[in-house]
Parts: C-alpha cells; structure tokens; sequence
C-alpha cells in the first residue's frame, strides 16, 4: 500500500503548542540536553531555552536557606531580646527574613544547563526535600502562562479618550436605530475595524451595549476555551512519542501502511458503542461491539481480536493505528502490547490533533454508511456482533467511484490472506442483494425503535 503524503513541517518561528511543551517536560525529566530537545521539535536551542527561562515555575519553602546557617550565631535577629537561643534554630521560618547577615544559598546545579531542577533526585526527596530555591519546567503550567501571556498583551484597545468618544456619537445613536456594525463600519469612515468594535460594545464603553446588537441576543456565549485545549490538557506523558507529527515521522522512516480507529456510538446515555478500524488504501473497514464505551473495553476487544488471529496476522494486519483523542484510547500501553506477551508489541498506536478528524477523514466518511443502516441517535443494546458484521459485509461489498468501480472486499482479498476473512467472519454479498438500509437489520432495528417510543 503507498504512503500518504506527508506535509511539509510547521515554520521554525510558530508558536510551542502544549504538545510541544509536554515533550521539553519529558525530556527534562529524562536528562536529555536542550540541543536534544530542539532537535525533536524541529526548533532551534535558543528558543527552546527561552522557553524553559520564561515559562518555569520557581517553587520556594519557608526553610533557612542561608549560606551562613550551619555557623551562623545571631541573637535576637527578630526583635525580640527576651529569646536566648540562636536564630537558626530557634526562629527557622523567619530570621532569615530580617537577618542584615543572610546571604541566599544557591544551587550549583541550577547554573548549569538546563537551569532547571526536573531530573534532581532531591527534588522529590522523601526524607528531607530540598530546601533551596527551586526552578521546575511543568507543561501544564507553562502552557497557562504563556496563554496569560498572550491574552494580557492583547488586551484594551489602543485609542485615545477623545477617540473613544468621537466612536460612541457616531455608534450609539446607529446601532439604537437597529443597525448592524458591519453596516455601520461601511457606511462611516472610523478608526476600528470591525471585530475591534465588536469588543469595545461588548466591554461597555459605549452608550449602546450587547442588547442593541439582534445577533448577539439570539446566539449562546461563545465558550472561552480554545478548540482542543480542554483535550489537549488531557496529554499525559505516556502520549509523549504517539502524537500526529510523530506518525508523519514513522510513517516516513517505514515502508508500511496504516489503518484508522474510532468509535460510533448510539443514544448519548447508553453503553455500548461499536469500535471501528479502517484500511484507508483499501476502504474496507471492520467493526466490533462494545459493551461500554471505555478504555477497558477498547483494549479486551484488541486482545481477543489478536488470540483470534494470532499474533503474527493480527501484526500483518494492524501494524500500525492512528486514532483520536478519545478516553476510550486513552491506554497506550494496553494498546500497544501482545495479549499473548506483555513484552511484544502487537502495534503502534498514535494520535490525531485535537478537533482535526480531518487528520484520519476515511474513516469519518465511512461512518456515513454505517448511519445509513444504524441512524445517528439508535439504540444499539438490541444489536449483537452477528448484526454488526452483517451490516460490515454489506458495506464493503459495496462498490466505489474512488477504487474504479470495485468493492473494499475485492481489494483487500488480494492484500490479506484467506484466513483474516474466515476468522472474523467476513465474506462478500452478491452486488444485487448490497442493502444500506435500516431495514437490513430489520429485528434488531424493530427492537431499538420500539425502544425509543
């Protein structure tokens, strides 16, 4: 099968993504130099190093971190003439806080590349942590800052007071009289663009507000986090090395194909879903029932679909899976390992951009015929994996434009051997009796029906 093609990487000069900023925590983590760092990212050093310096968090504890502490012999550092012991032992927490003689202690290490403590065996120091000023890189953190950052800088707006005024007379009185800004800024020569004056109204400098604007009472707040960032929070170490641009990278250095995973679910308060695996270069996709739509359950159907086939076709079949952000494959390593030996490595799974389906569109596609059969919002407790895998031979016995007017089943019965279709019950429907109806699975969809009165 041939390789998709493979974008051309993202400019030196964009942004670091929380992706991007779990890979330097990692690797920090790891002891891995800075230079080794920046290679993996495709940045230069002085960049990833600015990033560590600007966005590191500095943790600091309420201990005597004075270089003179363990001869120092100052009396009464705190005021108080009645205390006759020394202030080191005595007054610990706070007589380095008026002491004229204290003079910080500070960390050989932390004047050493990568100026950071993440790889210190004493940061996590179960018996006595410690108490030094500390600097640790956390992605999560950094990743909050530099979104502050961002959003500070951009903040306000940059006119003038009689600016600002000259806007409200002209605005106010137009958008009262149930004009629209956009109209409004065609027909009068301001210093604001559109989406500026957008803001001003909504922050409440004019005497005209939000409720003299038709759109904006009739649509719902827009929600203040980015597209993926709240999945993108969710990035865990273990990801680290399985994400999209990692997968153009494997798929570069390996002469393989890939398949694509996802998961269609039913009513919205239901368990069971149906996992699905698709073979782009062959449009033949397979599907499986699911109990309950969880991780647990994604990694058992795995595992018996490999004890099924064994371990070298399953190997053959599914050597590599990209898949979505989804909890359901959220276990990496349950993924990834052999049912037969936690030692081997069945696959390789890596994951789409948050919000980008586009990344693994063939298998979104093909979900359009399965909603042909099942429709979007349908029961499928009433379903067994009998019914599934009927509906699945239907599908792929259907032929398509985009392989020359030949079915997913003719392709890949050259591809795979004899015994991939007899193992999990695939076989070609007779072209003429090809249904993509509900009506296919008319019991079963009789019961689900029935179910939602």
């Amino acid at each position: 099968m041939s390789k998709q093609s493979i974008p051309s990487p993202p400019g030196k000069g964009a942004h670091f993504t929380l992706e991007d900023r779990a890979k330097i925590e990692y690797g920090l983590n790891h002891k891995h130099s800075i230079r080794a760092i920046a290679k993996e990212l495709g940045k230069s050093p002085s960049s990833v190093k600015r990033e560590i310096e600007r966005n590191c968090t500095q943790l600091k504890d309420y201990a005597n971190n004075c270089s003179k502490a363990s001869y120092c012999k100052v009396h009464h550092a705190c005021g108080d003439m009645t205390c006759n012991g020394l202030c080191r032992s005595r007054c610990i927490t706070t007589c380095y806080e008026r002491c004229s003689e204290f003079e910080e202690m500070e960390c050989e290490r932390l004047k050493e590349s990568p100026h950071v403590c993440n790889a210190c065996a004493n940061l996590k120091h179960q018996g006595r942590p410690c108490h030094l000023v500390r600097k640790v890189y956390r992605a999560g953190e950094a990743h909050a800052k530099y979104r502050s950052t961002l959003v500070d800088r951009r903040n306000g707006f940059d006119l003038t007071l009689g600016e600002l005024i000259d806007i409200d007379n002209v605005v106010s009185p137009l958008l009262k009289k149930g004009q629209s800004p956009y109209h409004i800024i065609q027909t009068n020569t301001l210093p604001v663009s559109l989406s500026t004056l957008y803001r001003i109204v909504d922050s409440g400098e004019l005497e005209a507000g939000n409720i003299d604007l038709k759109q904006k009472l009739r649509r719902k707040p827009r929600k203040t986090e980015r597209h993926g960032e709240k999945v993108s929070k969710k990035i865990q170490e273990t990801k680290v090395g399985h994400m999209y641009g990692d997968f153009l990278k494997y798929m570069d250095e390996h002469d393989t194909f890939h398949t694509e995973m996802d998961c269609v679910i039913g009513k919205r308060d239901e368990s069971p879903a149906l996992l699905t695996i698709h073979f782009p270069g062959l449009q033949m996709q397979i599907a499986f029932y699911l109990a309950e739509h969880t991780a647990f359950n994604v990694v058992t159907k795995l595992d018996s679909i490999e004890l099924l086939l064994g371990y070298d076709l399953f190997c053959e079949a599914f050597p590599v899976i990209l898949t979505d952000n989804g909890s359901e494959f959220a276990d990496v390593a349950g993924i990834e390992r052999s049912a037969f030996d936690p030692k081997l490595k069945r696959t390789h799974v890596f994951y789409c951009e948050p919000n980008r389906s586009d990344e693994k569109a063939s298998c979104e596609n093909n979900h359009r015929l399965i909603r042909d059969v099942i429709p979007k919002s349908t029961s499928l407790v009433p379903y067994t994996q009998e019914d599934i895998s009927l509906m699945m031979n239907h599908i792929n016995s259907y032929c398509r434009k985009k392989s020359f007017g030949r079915c997913a089943y003719d392709l890949a019965m050259e591809v795979f051997p004899e015994e991939f279709f007899d193992l999990l019950g695939l076989y070609k429907i007779p072209a003429n009796e090809v249904m993509l109806k509900p009506q296919l699975l008319k019991d079963a969809y009789d019961k689900a029906k029935n179910r939602d009165k």
